[in-house]
């Protein structure tokens, strides 16, 4: 098998020709600056005035606010489930659920200054009817929860975070609770 020495001499050949010959000359910084100066270069300029903004507050570390929701949703949440109980045992049913929310301020100790309940819909989801059997329509006026709110808040004043909030945080959190939800 014989090979053609001439093709790869004449690639080299050609590389030689582009690069020596064929590249486009390249700017420097000082023609750059020659070409790009003076009136246009002010009008091109785009410029922003540094007011003094006001203060935002001390801010919270997302390492700290996701520990906070992680302790509520691994602990806490269970506080919400006794009240529920405590509910169904009062109206002696284990159809009470609904929704809530309730807002409460950490401290930088980590405690609880203040809890508020900001909603709550928790009230018997079926009811007796005539025959006893629990339903959904039909049955007896649905009784609201009235004490879910305030055993709420009570657990709530109790809670602990560690880490602690660099600066005071107020949280809200919304649940729903309850087998028949």
């Amino acid at each position: 098998m014989r090979i053609n020495n001439s093709i790869p001499l004449t690639l080299a050949a050609l590389g030689l020709v582009f690069a020596s010959g064929c590249r486009p000359q390249q700017q420097t910084n000082q023609d750059l600056l020659a070409s790009y100066g003076g009136e246009k270069y002010t009008a091109d300029m785009v410029a922003t005035d540094y007011e003094t903004v006001e203060d935002q507050g001390d801010a919270i570390d997302p390492r700290t606010l996701a520990s906070i929701d992680d302790t509520i949703q691994s602990t806490y949440v269970a506080d919400f489930e006794r009240c529920l109980e405590d509910e169904m045992s009062r109206l002696e049913n284990r159809w009470v659920a609904g929704e809530f929310a309730v807002e409460f301020t950490i401290e930088t100790s980590g405690l609880i200054s203040s809890v508020t309940m900001l909603n709550e819909d928790i009230k018997e989801r079926r009811t007796p009817d005539a025959d006893g059997k629990y339903v959904s329509s039909g049955g007896a006026e649905p009784r609201v929860a009235d004490e879910f709110g305030s055993c709420v808040e009570a657990k709530v004043y109790k809670w602990e975070f560690d880490p602690a909030p660099e600066a005071t945080y107020t949280h809200t959190y919304n649940g729903q609770i309850g087998e028949a939800w």
